[in-house]
């Protein structure tokens, strides 16, 4: 692997680390905001809500990013598919082509010379 490939590979990561901890922090702060309404209850009582929904709140995120990576998954396969479909279909057209262009060549030679004996 040549540097700049690297570099680019560990800023990807910061940046998906940085975003993570963004969300992990939001859903937290949703997760306070939503406790802290919540009447009769003990601080304790509060941090357990607030810890319970950012606990889900980031693993439904997970979720739909698992969701969102295989369905990229399913699409790529089906493109790759469909592009290996295309070429082999092209390749067997032009050889067909090339065939009849051969066949067609011979056959105004051989008639060429036909012609002139």
């Amino acid at each position: 692997m040549d540097a700049s490939y690297e570099a680019a590979l560990g800023l990807h990561q910061i940046e998906g680390f940085l975003n993570q901890e963004a969300n992990r922090r939001e859903a937290h702060r949703r997760a306070r905001d939503f406790a802290w309404e919540l009447p009769g209850l003990t601080t304790d009582q509060r941090l357990v809500i607030e810890e319970a929904y950012a606990h889900k709140d980031v693993e439904n995120a997970r979720r739909v990013a698992q969701h969102i990576a295989d369905r990229i998954g399913q699409v790529e396969a089906q493109y790759e598919a469909r592009h290996r479909s295309f070429a082999r279909n092209t390749a067997v057209a032009m050889g067909v082509v090339t065939l009849g262009l051969i066949g067609l060549c011979i056959a105004v030679i051989l008639g060429t010379a036909a012609g002139s004996a």
